[in-house]
Order: structure tokens, then C-alpha cells, then sequence
């Protein structure tokens, strides 16, 4: 099993309500094992762990790490930790993270999704670490009793200054095997009414040194392409009179969701 691969991703947002809003673009993730970092750091000469490359990965930018200088705490160790405090019943195998990754030393991640699995390799808990353009990060973090998990967790932290800080979240993320598609669904509601669907579909590739540079000319990746992309189609919500919202204080690193399965 290889210890990291690219997934070359299609990324739709799909704005509810009036005025309606949509955008689709090609998206670059990586998928990679955070027990294995050494490893993942080895398969190409154009990607590298904890230090700079043409695509990278640095731990400094996610969990405990992000933005607070000092001695980098591993995240798989940051990831059973939270495992131990919302399902210590369970003996957590391996930890995957599904990210963006750095290009030429830049990238910003709006949503990160750790993954943990059993020994059996069933999904046994997720955590959805998600980032706003002010700096800001807040993680939802629950468990997958069921089959095919889908989580649940209030809206506390400002994402977009066009949707207020209130309503819930139905998370989804689907790839059962190293073969299979990934597939991620987070919808938005409001007072009962769904306001904003965003999913991610992509195949994962081997990172090797021809995987990487085909995979950046084909989804035509770039340093700072996710934020232009965001100011962009925040341009055009502005333009369309969509009412904006203030950046409130932000709450607490994590808070709890709920897997409610198929309901």
C-alpha cells in the first residue's frame, strides 16, 4: 500500500436559495498516510515532507500546530489523541489525511479530512479541520458508527461572510479502498433549508516524479489558485447584493458532531 498518492479532483459549490450561485473547478489533493511520513517523503524527487519542494506537506500547518512556533507535534498522535477522548473503545489503526498540498511552498486549505480507521479498515472516526481566509481554523470531529457515516455538527465557526454562523452540517466522505473514487459531500443548512453544497470527486494516482507534473498541467495548479479563486467568486456574490456577515470571534480548536448515518 502506498503511503501517499495524488487525487486529481472535480470540486463543485453549489449556492441554494436566491440569488443562486455555482462554481466548478479542477482541484490537486493528496491522500496521504501520517504514519508513514518518511515514506510518502520518498516517492518522488518533486515532493517532500516537512520541507520545501515543488508539492509538499508540512505538519506546521495543520491541528496543534497551526500557527503556534515551537516543536512540531505529529498529527497522527494529534489525531488518536482526539480518538481517545470520543471513541476509546476503539484501537485506531491508521490515520489519512485528504489535503491540498503545498506548491512551491504555498497553499491554503479550506477543508482538510482526517481519517481513522480500525484494524479491519473501517472507518472509525472523522475529523473535518476546516480554515477561513482570516487565519482562522476550527475542526469538527466525530465518530462513524455506521456504515456509511455521515456525520452531523452545528455551525460555529465563520467560514464565508455570506452565510451567517448558524445552522448545521451533514459531512460525508466515501473511499473505501486504495482503488476507489474519493468522494466527499459537506451540505450547509439553515433553518431547515439547504443553503450551500459543496462535494469533491477524484480518482486517486501513485505520486511518482511523472504523476506529479502531470497531475499539476492537467488540473492547471498554481500557488495561490484556491485564494484567487475564493476572492473571486466572493466578487461576484458582492456583485449579486448577497448579504455579508462579520467576522465573529472564533470559537474553541474542535467541537463535537454527531454520525446520523442515512437519516
Amino acid at each position: 500500500m502506498t503511503a501517499c498518492h495524488l487525487v486529481r479532483s472535480r470540486i463543485d459549490h453549489t449556492r441554494h436559495g436566491t440569488p443562486s450561485h455555482f462554481l466548478s473547478r479542477k482541484g490537486l489533493s493528496i491522500w496521504i498516510d501520517l504514519d508513514r511520513l518518511v515514506e510518502a517523503g520518498r516517492q518522488s524527487a518533486f515532493f517532500s515532507v516537512d520541507r520545501f519542494n515543488l508539492l509538499s506537506f508540512h505538519q506546521s500547518d495543520y491541528g496543534p500546530n497551526f500557527r503556534r512556533p515551537g516543536k512540531v507535534i505529529p498529527l497522527a498522535d494529534y489525531a488518536r489523541a482526539q480518538a481517545l477522548d470520543i471513541c476509546p473503545d476503539l484501537e485506531i489503526a491508521t490515520v489519512h489525511l485528504l489535503t491540498f498540498p503545498r506548491i512551491l511552498g504555498v497553499a491554503f486549505n479550506p477543508v482538510s479530512i482526517y481519517v481513522l480507521r480500525d484494524a479491519v479498515g473501517r472507518d472509525a472516526m472523522y475529523i473535518y479541520e476546516v480554515r477561513n481566509t482570516f487565519g482562522d481554523m476550527h475542526a469538527y470531529a466525530g465518530r462513524a458508527d455506521s456504515g456509511q457515516a455521515i456525520l452531523h455538527a452545528r455551525k460555529i465557526f465563520h467560514v464565508s461572510p455570506f452565510f451567517p454562523v448558524s445552522g448545521d452540517y451533514r459531512l460525508r466522505f466515501n473511499a473505501p479502498a486504495d482503488s476507489a473514487p474519493v468522494r466527499v459531500l459537506m451540505r450547509y443548512s439553515d433553518a431547515g433549508k439547504p443553503r450551500l453544497t459543496a462535494t469533491l470527486r477524484g480518482a486517486r494516482e501513485q505520486l511518482t516524479n511523472s504523476g506529479v507534473l502531470k497531475a499539476l498541467a492537467a488540473t492547471g495548479q498554481w500557488p495561490f489558485r484556491p485564494l484567487v479563486s475564493i476572492h473571486v467568486e466572493a466578487a461576484r456574490l458582492w456583485w449579486k447584493r448577497v448579504p455579508f456577515h462579520r467576522r465573529p470571534e472564533p470559537p474553541g480548536p474542535l467541537s463535537r458532531a454527531d454520525d446520523v448515518g442515512g437519516r
